[in-house]
């Protein structure tokens, strides 16, 4: 047995000679590479090949949870420049090279997160096992840092478990479960958590005495190959070009070429499959060397960066600790109710769901059946599991359970007066220190805190449609909140798998009071004679997911109508009421849920422009004005930034990170452009002010500069960095 002391590896070697390698970093939660761990495992991996006494290796964690969780990102971000990375690429590649031509079976024992670096570790060796526990997820991640796995990920994984199915994990940046993993091929076997260790040491020291691959041809692969897939049997010559060609088509039509990574990522598998191991392996590093300082990867590592904050902060100020939730009811079983209920159910809550007519209700079970069956049938889950969660759903027309639930959330009618009017039932039924979580949109938490007894207990808790795919939940906290009930809404949001970003309280909070200006300015371009579908693609180009006219369908016109009428009361001149919306709604407009909006609709898919919402909205004609791409910017993204400078100034947000954090959660901002604070940087805030200046001076004093915007455009200030 040896051991270093001290370090990150701890190596014993039983008298039969398996050795047993535990990855353990001192003082870390998590285990990740950086220089001086991977220089350490270098001198472990030179020390064992020179042994003979060892006839396999297992490589383990000392890490509750995580296996390995790649490489440390700060030294990624801080790389001096391409040919610093390129070195330390290739260290890295050498090294892993060096665990796969290790002369004896080696095999990993997979337990909890396996991610980047990690799962290109396992890529090196010849087996791995898996625990079947849901902690146990398993990729390469690199494509969402703006990079590519470079240190064997895009050269291995598809000689490992196939081109096709390696570029579905690579080019996505996919993180996937055990179950997966092995009906993908990438693991060996699945074994149940408990046993995990016990079983990977029987399986190590029956590969003892298992003859590697022969040196004169080394691939770095693994010591055996599954045999090949039908579908990759299929890959050769023209097949394979068209692979490669409906993998490049649909890459551009998911980033409009706004991501080089996905690109980069995709040219190394297309040159390197099929070539030696040494000549893949470089054209990773050229890769990687060419995406390292992008514009695009500094702003994906920054919000990298700004995730990983959040998880570490409580939403409130330093000693202030969440209270315990147990238990959670849910008021209001439409589309936000239904989906708020399946979310905790599906993250093991109990929750207990009351609503106003049975019909409700039970298109509430419906709605997170649909989701969960979604998952049976792609196989994520069993129907034994899919039968467990729908268990921890209840729901009735009466109060009945809710005298037992620590948090209740409502999401009932978007009417000052019917909320506080829950409020009032809910505090006659309620533990006197439970938690009133209004899921509005726009209504002011204060306001709605009016109706309570116990005003310190209400809190916003805003989350967006669709529940079970949108990542933000705005926090909000009134006049009267307490912070421990802030700090248990943030903390709540986290354990449903959220992003929180806490807000002050105001009409529209913080994304939806941004988002107006992007919707109402987009159906003014429409009534000018811009065609709604040049004015989505325009958007979809610059980066957004959806245009704001297909936005509008998307939430419902009725909901923004709403939205726009209690925004307009706070802020008349800046967000005029336009009688569009009151038309549409009037002629039953209300976008995909009835299948009749500015689009039209066969079943979940929308087929193109209606031409009779140019009628019902009063324009003769579908328009044939055109507009420049900058222009529509300056129309549609200026006034968002416009609107991003009011609530700094008046402290809706702690500062432009957690803006610009909510606006890609919360909308789907372009992650690659950094946020919509940093896009403002990027172009400079004199053009910006200028720009808007020019569109006061047209189209009236919505568009004048804000005070910050001004003030800032004059000193040559940046929403980010030193004045």
């Amino acid at each position: 047995m040896s051991a270093n002391a001290g370090g990150a590896f701890r190596l014993a070697v039983e008298a039969d000679g398996l050795a047993i390698l535990t990855f353990d970093c001192p003082g870390e939660k998590a285990n990740k590479y950086d220089t001086p761990v991977m220089t350490e495992l270098e001198a472990v991996l030179d020390g064992l090949a020179k042994r003979n006494d060892v006839k396999a290796l297992l490589l383990v964690s000392g890490k509750p949870d995580i296996f390995i969780a790649g490489a440390d990102v700060n030294e990624i971000a801080k790389a001096a420049g391409p040919e610093v990375i390129a070195n330390g690429v290739r260290r890295g590649q050498e090294i892993f090279g060096k665990l796969a031509s290790l002369p004896f079976p080696t095999v990993a024992a997979i337990e909890g997160a396996c991610v980047g670096g990690g799962c290109e570790t396992i890529l090196a060796m010849d087996w791995r096992l898996a625990s079947d526990s849901k902690k146990t997820q398993i990729g390469l991640p690199e494509i969402k840092l703006g990079i590519l796995p470079a240190w064997g990920g895009t050269t291995r994984l598809p000689r490992v478990v196939g081109l096709t199915a390696a570029l579905d994990v690579i080019l996505a940046g996919k993180v996937i479960d055990s179950k997966r993993a092995q009906r993908m091929g990438l693991v060996d076997q699945l074994v149940p958590a408990p046993i995990l260790l016990d079983a990977a040491k029987k399986f190590a020291r029956g590969k003892f005495g298992t003859k590697k691959r022969s040196n004169a041809a080394p691939d770095g692969g693994p010591l055996r190959v599954a045999p090949a897939k039908a579908m990759d049997k299929l890959l050769e010559g023209v097949g394979r070009s068209v692979v490669f060609r409906k993998a490049r088509a649909s890459v551009m039509k998911e980033t409009h070429g706004n991501y080089p990574a996905p690109l980069e990522a995709l040219a190394a598998v297309e040159k390197g499959f099929g070539r030696p191991l040494a000549e893949a392996l470089n054209l990773e590093v050229e890769a990687i060397s060419r995406l390292v300082g992008t514009p695009a990867m500094k702003s994906l590592v920054n919000l990298f960066f700004r995730m990983e904050e959040v998880k570490k902060e409580t939403g409130v100020s330093a000693g202030v600790a969440a209270l315990p939730v147990k238990r959670i009811g849910v008021l209001g079983a439409g589309a936000m109710g239904g989906g708020i209920a399946q979310l905790a159910s599906d993250k093991g809550w109990p929750v207990r769901m009351k609503d106003i007519r049975h019909e409700a209700l039970a298109a509430g079970y419906a709605q997170a059946a649909k989701i969960w069956q979604e998952k049976v049938k792609k196989r994520r889950m069993t129907r034994t599991e899919l039968a467990a969660k729908m268990s921890l759903l209840s729901g009735g027309l009466s109060w009945d359970g809710f005298d037992g639930c620590d948090v209740t959330i409502e999401a009932v009618l978007e009417k000052l007066a019917v909320k506080q009017a829950v409020l009032k039932e809910w505090e006659a039924v309620a533990l006197p220190g439970a938690i009133f979580a209004s899921n509005t949109s726009t209504l002011p938490i204060t306001e709605i805190a009016k109706a309570a007894s116990r005003p310190e207990r209400v809190v916003g808790m805003h989350f967006f449609n669709p529940v079970h795919k949108m990542p933000l939940v705005e926090v909000i906290f009134g006049e009267k909140t307490a912070p421990e009930v802030t700090a248990t809404i943030f903390e709540l949001a986290k354990k449903m798998g959220k992003t929180p970003v806490v807000v002050k309280d105001a009409p529209g909070f913080l994304v939806n009071r941004i988002l107006a200006p992007y919707l109402g300015e987009g159906v003014r371009l429409l009534l000018e004679g811009v065609p709604m579908e040049r004015i989505d693609q325009g958007m979809r180009a610059f980066g957004m997911p959806v245009g704001p006219i297909e936005l509008l369908d998307d939430v419902g016109i009725d909901v923004a109508a709403k939205g726009a009428e209690t925004l307009s009361a706070a802020w008349p001149e800046r967000m005029p009421i336009d009688p569009a919306f009151g038309k549409l709604v009037t002629s039953g407009r209300l976008g995909r849920k009835t299948k009749k909006g500015f689009y039209r609709y066969e079943g979940d898919k929308r087929v193109g422009p209606d031409p009779q919402a140019y009628a019902d909205l009063g324009v003769a004609s579908p328009g044939s004005s055109s507009i420049s791409p900058e222009a529509l910017e300056a129309r549609l993204i200026y006034p968002m930034i416009n609107e991003a400078a009011y609530c700094l100034a008046e402290g809706i947000v702690a500062g432009p990170d957690k803006l610009d954090l909510a606006m890609i959660f919360g909308i789907g901002f372009p992650p690659f452009r950094g946020g919509l604070c940093a896009h403002a940087d990027a172009r400079g805030g004199a053009a910006v002010a200028d720009a808007l200046s020019r569109l006061a001076s047209e189209k009236g004093p919505r568009f004048k500069p804000a005070p910050l915007l001004a003030e800032m455009a004059k000193q040559g200030r940046p929403f980010f960095g030193k004045e």
